[in-house]
């Protein structure tokens, strides 16, 4: 019988360590908080019920604090490529924080979100990919877009 050197033993195990080190880290930092009632989305404005229902299952998950972390998020190097996308979808604008903003950023992001849906630069491809339920219909786009500039024109006009 072949003896297995010690050294090699001690490679496998910090090997090992070092995998329990990643995974142990391997959760998003950014966790799902409870918005407040007060400044989200539909609090702030008429959403008519298909466009929400659109914001909801294609931009949420990196434009609010409503994420549905997918198994994937728990795993690096997954974990690390969604939490960094979260987190940069969230400083781009956050649903979830909507009535913080003026309101001529608010007409700013809509335009924004319907210029970026039509080029199918938004949702971001590698999200596409992965969720299917986010890929959007020409139809579905000129709904969000019929809404986004209809609430921008309403809010850069004081809001009536």
């Amino acid at each position: 019988m072949r003896r297995v050197p010690h050294r090699q033993y001690a490679v496998g195990a910090l090997v090992l360590l070092v995998l329990a080190m990643i995974a142990g880290r391997g959760r998003p930092r950014l966790v799902a908080t409870r918005p407040d009632p007060a400044v989200v989305l539909d609090a702030q404005g008429s959403v008519p019920a298909p466009v929400a229902r659109l914001l909801r299952r294609a931009c949420f998950d990196c434009h609010s604090e409503e994420t549905r972390w997918p198994w994937y998020s728990r795993l690096p190097p997954g974990s690390w490529i969604v939490g960094r996308d979260v987190d940069a979808g969230r400083g781009q604008w956050n649903f979830s924080r909507w009535g913080e903003y003026n309101p001529y950023d608010q007409a700013d992001l809509l335009d924004k979100a319907c210029t970026l849906a039509t080029k199918k630069e938004m949702p971001l491809w590698p999200y596409r990919l992965l969720h299917r339920e986010a890929r959007l219909a020409d139809d579905e786009i000129a709904a969000l877009c019929a809404w986004t500039r209809a609430e921008g024109d309403r809010l850069v006009q004081g809001g009536s």
